[in-house]
């Protein structure tokens, strides 16, 4: 029984992307991407030497933004942000059918030119400057040269023509118009004249008579309001100070005033005599009563001089008021005269502003005229070239360094994307880290590629003989890492003894693994046995040249003991329970009751057990098999075999439950990862570490 957690899952989740695995697959794949990026590069410098090369010369032209005598300078000056539509306007003068016609025609270029010259001319403008830049492409460079030169004088003498005409159409035109101009303004003034006459209406520098009246008194009327509020002001302070029975010595008027101020020094002189002569002679001497009455009379006069004061008060407030009165009643008058002259001067002032405008205008268009006239006798072109076109010296297309730069670099990324493509067609696995991640299962052991094996003898090569004659090569110690990783599996009940290799596809190096794993094996002094219960084929019994003894069919459909069809290998010191006699239906005695008790006997009998089965992709007997045994070893080839038929393969066999690893088999390790996520232990060390 196996659960749907012990199925092979290929996982295909979004890994982060590492400079190391770019690294690496540069490293695995630059040799395609080299021979690419070289043939691209070829093809780029040949065809780049049998184009027809193509010459342009380069002329500069700076232009002056052109002066309208009819507008003012200060107009001008004002819509400078406009000066890209100038420079946009020039660019089609220059590329016109008209200006190029011309120059055809003084080149003496012949019939058609015109559409060709249309095609090699380009005219830009030079970042945001005032400069254009003319360019003539053609395949003769003296040509190029030539009507580039050419083009620009045309256009330069073709910009003078056109701001001459200009220049004496606008003198003209404002000259007239500025003569109609002074008709309208003497008929205007005239108007004006004739209408104050006939009102009687006399005007001064400032306006009428009766306005600068009016605003005079205006202007009398509230200086005398504001001077009325003042003093009416100061009065009734006064007044609300002798009302309440205050001190009318705190008054304004009274502290400002010279002969109150002295009537108190003289006030303050008497009462300290008053006091020095009460000390010295008491308060009924006559000195002392003198200068009581003294003190009295000087009180007296301070008294009558704020009363006085009060009463200047007074006397100015009704003053203000008469004044304010009679202001009022001048204004009234002046104002009803004002009213008259309004509605009659709303005529007025319209025929003011006819002839003022009239005057204005008239004005304007007069100098306007004379500066037209005498500055079209001084008309520059507007425009100078800058930069006389020069024969170039190498052609402009095609530029053979820049061919040869775009040829490498479209060939490092054609060679890119077809290396990339071969990898992502390399459906097989690269790594052990990239099997354990793909389809959750352990990788015991990577088995280097063994190229010398090929058509060896068994006495010579082949994995038996390899193994005895170099215990410590690099084979060897990946078989030793296999076996180790095998027995460290946990299992209950009893010992793993009974093991079943096989793989999805025929050509995946199981058998071989098989004869490494029991001559490692007998090695190091265990009994081993090998069963070929690959029926079919029968590649383990012919190694040992077994193919006429008597084997695995025999005994599951004879009546003999286990012992009888095993055989010895005497120099590997393996035994060998060979296919047999042949048979046309295997599965039926794989899957036999005396297939697995012949197991149970083996199991009792040797310390290690190798199933050398079918792959499951061909044939079901390995999927027989695989309930009978302690554990499973799937053979997986390096970079071949593809992830879903592994995936399939371990799904045939029940699930993850019983296999105890993958074995990944012909590792080409130079190959395999050195950088990144899939980096290899076994690619990373040097075959110098092994001794033999």
């Amino acid at each position: 029984m196996h659960s749907a957690s012990d199925n092979a899952t290929m996982t295909s989740g979004p890994t982060p992307l590492d400079v190391r695995d770019v690294f690496d697959f540069i490293i695995r794949r630059w040799r395609i991407i080299s021979v690419i990026a070289l043939v691209t590069l070829v093809a780029f410098v040949l065809i780049s030497f049998a184009i027809n090369p193509l010459y342009t010369s380069s002329a500069q032209i700076l232009l002056d933004k052109p002066k309208d005598y009819t507008v003012s300078q200060d107009y001008l000056n004002s819509e400078s942000g406009e000066n890209s539509t100038f420079v946009e306007s020039q660019l089609a003068v220059l590329g016109s059918s008209m200006l190029l016609q011309k120059v055809v025609d003084s080149e003496q270029l012949g019939d058609g030119a015109l559409e060709w010259l249309k095609g090699a001319v380009d005219v830009q403008r030079v970042g945001l400057s005032d400069v254009i830049e003319l360019s003539v492409t053609s395949h003769d460079p003296e040509q190029a040269t030539a009507l580039a030169n050419a083009i620009a004088q045309a256009y330069v003498n073709d910009r003078i023509e056109s701001r001459y005409d200009s220049a004496k159409k606008a003198a003209t035109w404002l000259s007239e118009r500025a003569e109609v101009l002074r008709q309208q303004l003497s008929r205007s003034e005239d108007a004006v004249e004739s209408f104050r006459a006939q009102h009687n209406l006399f005007a001064t520098k400032s306006g009428s008579v009766t306005e600068q009246q009016l605003s005079e008194l205006n202007i009398a009327l509230i200086n005398a309001s504001a001077e009325l509020a003042a003093k009416r002001a100061k009065y009734q302070q006064a007044e609300n100070l002798i009302r309440r029975g205050g001190d009318v010595q705190s008054i304004p008027d009274v502290l400002q005033s010279p002969v109150v101020s002295a009537l108190r020094t003289q006030q303050a002189a008497v009462m300290r005599r008053e006091t020095d002569l009460s000390l010295k002679y008491g308060e009924r001497h006559p000195e002392v009563m003198a200068a009581q009455a003294e003190r009295r009379d000087v009180e007296a006069q301070i008294t009558a001089e704020i009363q006085r004061l009060i009463g200047n008060l007074k006397n100015e407030v009704e003053a203000a008021e008469a004044r304010e009165a009679a202001l009022k009643q001048a204004l009234a008058s002046v104002t009803g005269q004002s009213e008259v002259e309004d509605r009659v001067g709303v005529q007025l002032r319209d025929l003011g502003r006819i002839a003022a405008a009239n005057q204005e205008l008239f004005q304007t268009f007069l100098s306007r005229a004379k500066i037209a006239e005498e500055k079209s006798t001084l008309l520059s072109s507007g425009v100078r070239v800058i930069a006389h076109a020069n024969i170039p010296d190498a052609p402009s297309f095609p530029n053979r360094p820049l061919f040869a730069a775009l040829g490498l670099v479209f060939g490092v990324f054609l060679g890119g994307g077809g290396a990339l493509l071969r990898e992502l067609f390399a459906s097989g696995f690269m790594a052990t880290r990239q099997v354990e991640e793909t389809l959750a299962v352990p990788v015991l052991a990577s088995m280097p590629r063994m190229t010398g094996w090929s058509g060896a003898t068994k006495s010579q090569a082949q994995p038996v003989a390899y193994l005895e004659r170099k215990p410590l090569s690099r084979y060897s110690e990946a078989v030793r890492r296999l076996r180790l990783g095998i027995e460290r599996i946990p299992e209950s009940g009893r010992p793993l003894r009974v093991m079943l290799v096989t793989s999805a596809m025929p050509g995946e190096g199981k058998t071989t693994l098989v004869l490494s794993l029991a001559r490692s094996a007998a090695a190091d002094g265990e009994r081993v046995l090998v069963i070929d219960a690959d029926l079919r084929l029968s590649s383990a019994t012919a190694f040992f040249g077994m193919a006429e003894a008597t084997g695995l069919v025999d005994l599951l459909t004879l009546p003999m003991r286990a012992k009888d069809a095993i055989h010895l290998d005497e120099g590997s010191g393996i035994y060998v329970l060979p296919a047999g006699a042949k048979t046309v239906n295997p599965p039926a005695l794989l899957a036999s009751r005396r297939m697995r008790s012949t197991l149970d006997e083996l199991r009792r009998a040797f310390d290690t057990v190798i199933i050398d089965a079918p792959p499951v992709g061909p044939a079901a007997d390995a999927s027989i098999l695989a309930p009978y045994v302690d554990r499973v070893v799937f053979v997986v080839k390096w970079r071949e075999t593809s992830r879903e038929v592994v995936a399939e393969g371990i799904r045939h066999l029940g699930g993850r439950t019983k296999i105890a690893g993958i074995a990944l088999t012909m590792v080409d390790e130079p190959k395999l990862p050195k950088y990144g996520r899939y980096a290899s232990l076994e690619g990373s060390v040097s075959d110098s570490y092994y001794r033999n």
